[in-house]
């Protein structure tokens, strides 16, 4: 069998149903150039039975699928294990829950950049039922944010391969990764198009002071950390809404949140 083209790669902990929805959408794609790697965390609901069951209906449609259930140091430990597993040009990481936008992205997203380093695009962002469309950033906010959403970032192999992720960044790593590429000029391109859809409530939404200071740690270790008043106003602005956040509870973010999705759909 010849090498993909495309290596997608799950991790997964204790979220068999989560994953079943990804798989489901996946085995959707037009495109068939890529191979599907799963790493489970060793889970012990029904994943690793779910994910033998699948292997027939991936293999019917000349997929090739592998996977490995085993105990692991978290997300990005996972998936470094991925990385290694991948015999693709290219990798993409959707999770658990996550998603491609439609049946023919990937085809779609591989007509053109192939000369690209890392191609981008934009990012469907659900949250309670309620659906976003988040555009990517210009590339320069890589600084301080990150411009584009994890998931809807092809990356090429050999990039991961000589730069894992860094597994002391428990939330931004991925951030930590591709700002580090951004400084050694890596060619990274935009795509207009629809890539992933995206869970906003996961880890990163959860531990947001967590995510906040391990931004700082990665610009002071990549020597892009600097005191200006622009990075006042950032640091007022996110210490205020956190502030709020905590003063007043989910309720206030859940339905700030649901106001913006109204108004962008």
């Amino acid at each position: 069998m010849s090498k993909p083209v495309l290596s997608i790669i799950t991790v997964c902990f204790q979220a068999s149903e989560a994953v079943r929805a990804t798989l489901n959408n996946v085995l959707l794609q037009s495109y068939l150039s890529f191979e599907y790697l799963v790493v489970d965390g060793g889970s012990s609901d029904d994943t690793e039975e779910l994910l033998s069951r699948y292997q027939t209906l991936f293999s019917d449609r000349g997929i090739l699928f592998r996977f490995v259930s085993e105990p692991d140091r978290g997300i990005y430990d996972a998936m470094n294990k991925g990385v290694k597993m991948a015999r693709g040009k290219w990798l993409l990481f959707l999770n658990a829950g996550d998603l491609l936008c439609a049946a023919d992205t990937l085809e779609q997203a591989f007509r053109h950049h192939i000369d690209a380093q890392i191609l981008y695009g934009d990012t469907l962002g659900v949250y309670q039922g309620n659906t976003r469309h988040y555009p990517a950033l210009p590339l320069n906010h890589i600084t301080y944010e990150m411009p584009f959403c994890h998931q809807s970032a092809f990356i090429r192999r050999e990039l991961l391969t000589a730069s894992p992720y860094d597994i002391t960044y428990r939330v931004c790593a991925d951030h930590h990764f591709f700002l580090s590429m951004y400084l050694q000029k890596k060619k990274f391109a935009y795509c207009p198009l629809l890539i992933s859809v995206y869970e906003i409530a996961g880890y990163s939404d959860q531990n947001k002071l967590l995510s906040h200071r391990e931004k700082h740690r990665m610009q002071k270790e990549l020597g892009i950390f600097h005191l200006s008043f622009a990075w006042m106003i950032r640091e007022f602005v996110f210490y205020i809404k956190y502030g709020i956040r905590r003063l007043f509870g989910q309720q206030l973010v859940d339905f700030i949140r649901k106001k913006r999705s109204c108004r962008t759909l």
